[in-house]
């Protein structure tokens, strides 16, 4: 019987199962040794030790740390374009305080989204292209990002349901 939290099951020579027994972030993962490719599918639990009752207010928490860290990450680190001022952070801050969520996005995702082919060069456009699509209502703030994306700042529902961008 083993002592230790990794199991390792081997189905035929030339494949070996790895099994973790981990309550946050649970790996499953495949390796092939014929061919040396690794199949790894993460898994990870939303509410972890949030006791009952707590379910809603550890999700808006972990919502709210989400959007601080993606503004955190805009304040450090080298920069491929401009920065968000400060002051811009700051808007961004008082939208988390009221309960905006913040997405990085790409022109790519946004040209999917609004069904458009376009280049957009400023954060006002689009702003403009996204409340077309999701409404002057879910969407609140709208910079650049110093990776040349955006960021954007969206109320946490849509239409009476949490609201997520599109995949």
């Amino acid at each position: 019987m083993p002592t230790h939290s990794n199991r390792t099951r081997t189905t035929n020579k030339r494949t070996t199962t790895k099994y973790n027994r981990s309550g946050w972030g649970t790996t499953h993962g495949t390796s092939t040794r014929a061919t040396g490719t690794r199949n790894t599918r993460n898994t990870r639990k939303t509410t972890t030790n949030a006791a009952p009752g707590y379910r809603n207010i550890y999700d808006s928490f972990e919502c709210k740390v989400r959007s601080y860290k993606t503004l955190w990450d805009q304040t450090r680190g080298a920069a491929k374009h401009t920065r968000p001022t400060p002051a811009t952070l700051k808007t961004f801050s008082t939208w988390i305080n009221k309960g905006a969520n913040v997405w990085r996005v790409t022109n790519t995702q946004i040209n999917k989204w609004c069904k458009t082919n376009q280049q957009y060069k400023t954060g006002t456009s689009v702003k403009n292209a996204l409340c077309k699509t999701f409404g002057k209502t879910t969407i609140k703030a709208v910079a650049c990002d110093k990776k040349g994306g955006y960021i954007v700042a969206t109320s946490p529902t849509w239409k009476g349901k949490p609201f997520h961008f599109p995949k």
